[in-house]
């Protein structure tokens, strides 16, 4: 695209401030109790947990062109928000931050692809430098070849853990294997799929799924060492959700070029929206703000909002701290010859 589509960058934000709500929820204990606090925990836990599958449809839709210059920025980026973030952490928990845990987060700053500190991020480079192999092996697919390998990956890393609770990739689809999976159901859409649906049944059936899932959140199911509910990523429930969503943005005419600005930091936010959490949170904490029903739920979502802007200006703030070394180091591997992927 030559231009970004306003209506899917306004979707990556609203997957990004879920993404931040699902960690910021963990705390709503402190904002909310009894049945006010059950209810607002299906309610989040319910829908949040679609925010890194929209964001992977949306990259299978138009896919991945990935070059060198964007590998270097990415890392670049990345290592200088995870030594912020090292620091931030430091000087408001440096009491957790000593001796052997301390050298563990330096090493980890320094080396975020292959450390996984950010599992997003680490997987989402590694679909990045496949994208074009798994882009040629699927154009060279007939549609019908194309539904049986998707149906058959679907089955086997979503329908099977949603349904029997054990998992052939243990990681609850935070891994590699869910964000292949997710992208090639983008791939799909935009070469087979890209129709109009019925907005009121999409909405009704979107809505049904979030009720289950939240549901199924709070009342899971406990045997043994077994507990089991559909809020996970790799739920079969959750993959309709983010696809019924991404259908019903796919039809918004929007064009804002403030959005597009907005959206080009999200990655700022996965990087440091956990820590900023925690650090709010230890101020709320301090600040001795009482439980509220639902007035808190409200609070904390205004509080996910403040997390939410700070990383983006974080991330507007460090582009233009970053950008002229990026424009040296991109400069040098060029003189160096180092080739795009």
């Amino acid at each position: 695209m030559k231009e970004r589509d306003s209506k899917f960058e306004l979707l990556r934000i609203l997957s990004m401030y879920m993404i931040v709500f699902i960690h910021a929820n963990m705390y709503l204990g402190r904002f909310c109790e009894g049945a006010t606090r059950v209810f607002f925990n299906g309610f989040v836990n319910g829908i949040c947990n679609i925010g890194v599958t929209c964001f992977l449809l949306i990259s299978g839709y138009f896919g991945i062109t990935f070059n060198r210059n964007k590998l270097i920025k990415m890392e670049c980026m990345m290592i200088s928000y995870s030594f912020l973030e090292l620091l931030l952490l430091y000087l408001v928990f440096p009491e957790q931050i000593q001796g052997g845990e301390l050298l563990e987060a330096v090493v980890k700053a320094c080396f975020p692809i292959i450390s996984r500190k950010y599992w997003f991020y680490s997987c989402y480079v590694c679909l990045c430098l496949l994208s074009k192999w798994i882009d040629k092996f699927v154009d060279g697919l007939e549609q019908k070849e194309f539904q049986k390998f998707l149906l058959t990956i679907i089955v086997l890393f979503s329908v099977l853990p949603t349904v029997f609770y054990f998992e052939i990739v243990p990681d609850n689809g935070k891994g590699l294997v869910q964000m292949i999976m997710i992208y090639l159901i983008g791939r799909y859409i935009k070469m087979y799929g890209d129709v109009q649906i019925p907005k009121g049944k999409a909405i009704l059936a979107f809505s049904i799924l979030w009720l289950i899932n939240g549901i199924s959140h709070e009342i899971p199911i406990q045997i043994g060492g077994i507990y089991h509910h559909l809020c996970k990523d790799n739920s079969t429930t959750n993959i309709i959700m983010a696809v019924l969503l991404f259908y019903l943005f796919k039809e918004i005419r929007l064009k804002a070029s403030w959005i597009n600005k907005l959206s080009a930091y999200i990655f700022a936010v996965f990087a440091l929206n956990n820590s900023l959490v925690n650090i709010v949170m230890h101020i709320i904490d301090k600040a001795g703000i009482p439980v509220m029903g639902f007035g808190g739920f409200g609070l904390l979502a205004m509080l996910v909002l403040f997390v939410f802007m700070a990383c983006i200006a974080i991330g507007m703030v460090m582009n233009m701290v970053m950008r002229p070394f990026l424009v040296r180091v991109q400069r040098m591997c060029y003189n160096n010859k180092i080739e795009d992927l």
